[in-house]
């Protein structure tokens, strides 16, 4: 499978569809976040320090709040890690290997279970699964 490439053409579009301003550095932290796939705060800051030697870790945290309260990235919450952050995306599962610790994006049908959830009176608003085992480069 081909992996998409994010241009900055469509950076800029994310941004200015949330009426935000596309700052070198926020183009920059979706381009690190993109390509990525699944980073820890530590891991943005690392990667934007190459591109920006002078940003601090304050204007990453500060920039990926606006990501959040803007709905550009969501946070990831696994078990004894770090706080993860990927672009928002279609629903999928988590995957993540006990061996490596590399985390996988599974896509699924969430309309199923969402709607399992609804005739039993539920009222859904976000589906978060997560999957834990050993990835095919580890088994």
């Amino acid at each position: 499978m081909k992996r998409k490439i994010l241009s900055n053409k469509d950076v800029t579009m994310i941004l200015k569809s949330k009426a935000l301003k596309a700052t070198p550095q926020r183009i920059a932290m979706i381009e690190e976040i993109f390509e990525a796939g699944h980073a820890s705060v530590s891991e943005i800051y690392a990667r934007m320090k190459n591109r920006f030697p002078s940003i601090s870790i304050a204007t990453i945290y500060k920039i990926i709040e606006t990501f959040l309260h803007n709905s550009i990235v969501e946070e990831i919450h696994i078990t004894s890690e770090k706080r993860r952050y990927e672009l928002k995306k279609d629903s999928h599962a988590h995957y993540i290997c006990r061996v490596c610790g590399k985390i996988y994006d599974i896509y699924l049908d969430s309309e199923t279970v969402f709607e399992q959830a609804k005739r039993k009176g539920y009222k859904p608003e976000k589906c978060n699964i997560y999957l834990y085992g050993k990835c095919p480069d580890c088994t």
